[in-house]
């Protein structure tokens, strides 16, 4: 049986861990040659490495213009084009909106959303002057549709995220480019644990408390698995999802409606 990504080129930043890195092991599953992009050297050059020959390892801040087109440039030499990209970068601080200074909430916006930004421009011009098409995919959040307590900065990066999303969605539309979001829910990630942890400090509560009363809102009961969000992005990758463009795809155990 063929499979859904055979022969793409995926370009994934933050992809040394977490969610990125789950994107990244899900679309080499399904026949993609994989650039793993990160700012953490070695964990990136382990990710590849693991990957085996079909992937790409690059150390790389993606608030660096000019990082980020030698980055381009570098995964297009290597593998002759991109295909894919999923702007998936991102840090999280958990801080009440007081309290925080301005320099901590530029960091994040810059991280998360200027950063996905420049990622997004570089490659839609590569995939535009390709005349082939593409598939860009962002990761938002919950958090990108309802804000919460101690989450100032990193609810407005992802809320901006869907509307710069949407607008390249119209715009790179007649060129082929589709462009979406996915926005996961509580994931079983390292950022998810240290935001319990986290959160624990700020409330004077056990991290476990913390997890218990957040967990139980979630109606399948559970935080969601890498592998049960990472088949999200290699859809929205694959021809299965040739008339979808513009969207906000939420993943997330139901907790919306629980």
């Amino acid at each position: 049986m063929a499979k859904l990504l055979e022969g793409k080129v995926a370009f994934i930043t933050g992809g040394a861990q977490g969610i990125g890195l789950a994107v990244a092991r899900a679309m080499a599953a399904e026949g993609a040659r994989v650039c793993v992009a990160d700012v953490q050297a070695a964990r990136t050059e382990a990710a590849a490495a693991a990957l085996g020959d079909a992937a790409l390892g690059l150390a790389l801040d993606v608030t660096d213009e000019a990082a980020t087109e030698r980055a381009a440039d570098v995964v297009a030499s290597r593998f002759g084009r991109i295909d894919i990209a999923v702007p998936n970068a991102g840090i999280l601080l958990l801080k009440h909106g007081v309290d925080m200074t301005t320099d901590e909430f530029r960091r994040v916006i810059d991280v998360n959303l200027t950063g996905a930004y420049i990622t997004t421009r570089v490659v839609a011009r590569r995939m535009m002057a390709d005349d082939k098409g593409g598939r860009i995919i962002m990761t938002s959040s919950l958090f990108g549709l309802r804000g919460g307590r101690e989450n100032v900065a990193y609810s407005a990066s992802k809320f901006g995220m869907i509307g710069m999303m949407q607008s390249f969605a119209a715009e790179l539309a007649p060129h082929g480019v589709l462009v979406n979001c996915v926005c996961p829910g509580q994931m079983d990630t390292d950022m998810i644990r240290q935001l319990f942890r986290d959160r624990a400090a700020l409330r004077g509560v056990s991290a476990s408390e913390v997890e218990g009363a957040l967990t139980s809102r979630i109606p399948v009961g559970h935080l969601g698995p890498m592998d049960h969000l990472a088949g999200t992005y290699v859809y929205l990758a694959s021809s299965l999802s040739r008339y979808v463009t513009g969207q906000s795809i939420v993943v997330d155990g139901g907790w919306q409606v629980g």
